[in-house]
């Protein structure tokens, strides 16, 4: 009797993990996981942007020459000694960038990760079931005992595990990085306010006389060279931020997770 509830059992979790497999949209797992990280793929594309327009105006301002008439001719280029910073911004914002790639492959990649592993738990409790029903699981081959426990070890992991170390990392990131994250993304707004409001566009550089460009990109050099080290300090926290929240937390919490797999399955053989 006790077989037979056990194989019973057996079978309804395998059709329940083969109708999660055949649909995706309905495992709140997997769907907190992808909009865990559609949010950091959205900050970080945000980010981006933002590292991208200080690394516009840093880069406008280097080229711009302004030219004066004083007996002789002479044109400078007030901000070209800035160009470290800037080559500095533009590292980091293409790191950010890739960040943000890699967060939208793996918010879509998550629903097919997860029905391939509910499809291998599915089968691997289905062999178990089949054992229990002809004669009991520890009767059964051991290859196939073996093959049984490895589909269910491998599908709890794809399917479970995979997810749920994204939510608890991704959340627990969010908690621990809140903080640091609203301080150095006000930096970076507030530097590239600065930045627009000191360099301007292209049509206000060509409508100033020499004299006003002079001041206005003399202002921006002083803006940014006082700016500097806040600008990198939070553009690598800010990069920091997405890689604990996006490799480094879930690494752990899958870690965590695949032990606690081969402790469930490791006696499956």
């Amino acid at each position: 009797m006790n077989r037979f509830f056990s194989g019973f059992g057996s079978l309804l979790a395998a059709a329940l993990c083969l109708f999660l497999a055949l649909s995706p949209k309905v495992n709140p797992l997997t769907t907190q996981a992808q909009a865990f990280q559609r949010d950091i793929a959205v900050a970080s594309g945000a980010t981006y942007i933002s590292l991208r327009a200080i690394n516009a105006a840093l880069s406008f301002a280097q080229e711009v020459e302004v030219g004066a008439t004083l007996g002789v001719s002479a044109n400078v280029q007030p901000l070209k000694w800035l160009e470290p910073v800037d080559d500095t911004v533009e590292r980091v914002s293409g790191l950010v960038f890739a960040v943000a790639v890699l967060t939208g492959v793996l918010s879509m990649s998550m629903g097919p990760v997860a029905a391939v592993g509910f499809l291998l738990l599915a089968l691997g409790l289905l062999g178990r079931s089949t054992c229990e029903a002809t004669g009991g699981w520890h009767r059964a081959p051991g290859p196939f005992r073996r093959a049984c426990g490895g589909c269910g070890g491998l599908g709890f992991a794809m399917a479970i595990g995979v997810p749920l170390a994204f939510v608890l990392g991704i959340w627990g990131g969010e908690v621990l990085t809140a903080e640091a994250w609203a301080q150095s993304h006000a930096v970076l707004e507030r530097i590239g306010g600065e930045a627009e409001q000191l360099i301007g566009t292209a049509d206000l550089a060509e409508e100033r006389s020499w004299r006003e460009a002079i001041t206005a990109y003399t202002n921006a050099a002083q803006s940014f060279w006082d700016n500097a080290d806040d600008l990198l300090d939070a553009s690598l926290t800010i990069t920091g931020i997405f890689l604990l929240r996006m490799i480094v937390l879930p690494s752990l919490a899958l870690l965590a997770v695949l032990r606690l797999v081969k402790h469930l399955f490791g006696g499956a053989a």
